[in-house]
């Protein structure tokens, strides 16, 4: 009998036990796409009048206890998908498993563009012709006309009149100006990173004084001898060069003006060209020699190099002059040998430090020179891999604020730059300027600044910047 009693109570615990698992439903949530469940899902339905809420666990499933009446609608949401609600009928589901989906929120695409070219310097009477950006803020020179008649020995050269000089500050508002009494050649910078004007008969320094610009004249003379040649500085000397632009060699010169000494830091040759400017003296006519050589002995320098200048070397079509810029980066100073293709590294005490291959001039990165493509944004893309060497534009630029270097590149009208590692000399990605054809490019505390004028417009040549990296 008691045997029969424990089967008996054991039954009926396990009936008892049965109906207490499934007198609920469970709800089982879904991604609709993935097919995954989802957490955290706001599950609200009516229970005796009063409103229940609870929420779906990390394997997507929430249980809820049947109820009368014998239907209710049960409400589902949760942020990033769409809300849903379900009629459920109890007798049908309870102790089922009811599968719901839900749909992810779908967003509009959203196109995300490069951040337009600010607009720093236009007016409607006056094109921007340069620009220099310095401490004291942004100089440029405007002008109303450029002058259409030179002479044969300014050919090529960009001669304005009716200049003004202008000075913006940080937001771009006029704050000083003043005109300038002489046709111009351009801005020029000294090894302080002041503005220099040169003018077709005299330089001008400039200086700011209260609310206004005061020029002060100097020659020519002095400028191309005495300021022009010095582009830097470190403490206690002054950096600069011996270049003419006509010899194809010269010396990178140190000059501590305290002892009046200078220091060759290095000196830089175009090997092939040298000869080519040494062979003039064997194409003289034999009265030329005999000068030649009497100038060399007077002067105390070869009678070769004496021809190269007297034969006007410099005026050959397929003479360019030496360009090795030297800058300072940190405690060292770079010096840009394209000559020999070698970027030459030289610590404070002018000791060469190490010296690696100018990566810009190598063509170790494929053969593709189709321009790059432009896509409705405006963003441009390159097709295939970028020669190193195509399309650099022979010039080598410094943001004199962070002090890094860029090789700047031009092909079909557009530019980019990019930047130069001065440990390796390798690059890095390109930095594309938005419009073509830009001029005076220049970059200061990480902006690109240049000046532009659209083509087919009557708008005045202009002066905008842009981030770099900004895409």
């Amino acid at each position: 009998m008691r045997s029969w009693c424990a089967v008996v109570a054991g039954l009926c615990l396990c009936v008892c036990s049965s109906r207490a698992q499934t007198d609920h439903v469970v709800l089982l949530v879904l991604d609709s796409l993935e097919r995954t469940p989802i957490d955290k899902v706001n599950v609200g339905w009516d229970y005796h009048g009063a409103e229940r809420v609870s929420n779906t666990g990390a394997d997507g499933r929430c249980i809820i206890d049947p109820h009368d009446p014998l239907s209710t609608t049960i409400k589902l949401s949760r942020s990033g998908y769409v809300e849903r609600s379900i009629i459920v009928t109890w007798a049908k589901v309870v102790g089922e498993v009811v599968e719901v989906l839900m749909s992810p929120i779908e967003l509009p695409g959203v196109e995300v563009l490069r951040a337009k070219p600010e607009v720093v310097f236009q007016r409607p009477d006056l094109h921007a012709a340069d620009l220099l950006i310095n401490e004291d803020g942004i100089w440029v020179l405007a002008y109303e006309h450029p002058r259409m008649f030179r002479s044969e020995a300014e050919a090529g050269q960009e001669i304005l009149r009716d200049v003004r000089l202008v000075l913006l500050d940080t937001l771009f508002r006029e704050i000083a100006s003043c005109p300038v009494p002489e046709d111009v050649k351009g801005l020029r910078r000294d090894l302080r990173n002041d503005v220099v004007l040169e003018g077709t008969s005299r330089a001008f320094g400039v200086a700011r004084i209260s609310d206004g610009i005061v020029l002060r004249p100097f020659g020519l003379k002095e400028l191309r001898s005495s300021v022009m040649p010095w582009t830097d500085s470190i403490p206690g000397w002054v950096l600069g060069s011996n270049s003419d632009r006509v010899m194809p060699a010269f010396d990178h010169l140190a000059y501590d003006p305290v002892t009046d000494s200078a220091r060759v830091v290095c000196t830089v040759v175009d090997t092939f060209m040298m000869e080519l400017f040494r062979s003039e003296y064997k194409y003289l006519s034999g009265h030329d020699k005999v000068v030649a050589m009497n100038l060399a002995q007077e002067i105390g320098v070869d009678k070769q190099v004496v021809a190269g200048y007297m034969s006007g070397f410099q005026r050959n079509i397929w003479f360019k002059p030496l360009y090795a810029p030297l800058f300072v980066v940190g405690d060292t100073l770079l010096v840009f040998d394209h000559a020999s293709g070698q970027l030459r590294k030289f610590d404070r005490s002018f000791r060469e430090a190490g010296r690696v291959p100018l990566s810009y001039l190598t063509k170790s990165e494929g053969r593709d020179r189709r321009p790059p493509t432009t896509d409705k944004s405006g963003l441009r893309a390159s097709r295939g891999s970028e020669q190193s060497g195509a399309g650099w534009a022979g010039r080598i630029i410094q943001d004199r604020r962070t002090r890094k270097l860029f090789a700047v590149f031009q092909r079909n009208g557009w530019m980019w730059l990019r930047p130069i590692d001065p440990v390796s000399g390798t690059m890095e990605p390109r930095i594309h300027i938005t419009y073509k054809y830009p001029e005076r490019v220049q970059v200061h505390d990480n902006l690109i600044y240049y000046v532009y004028r659209p083509s087919e417009s009557l708008q005045k040549r202009s002066i905008y910047r842009e981030k770099i990296g900004e895409w």
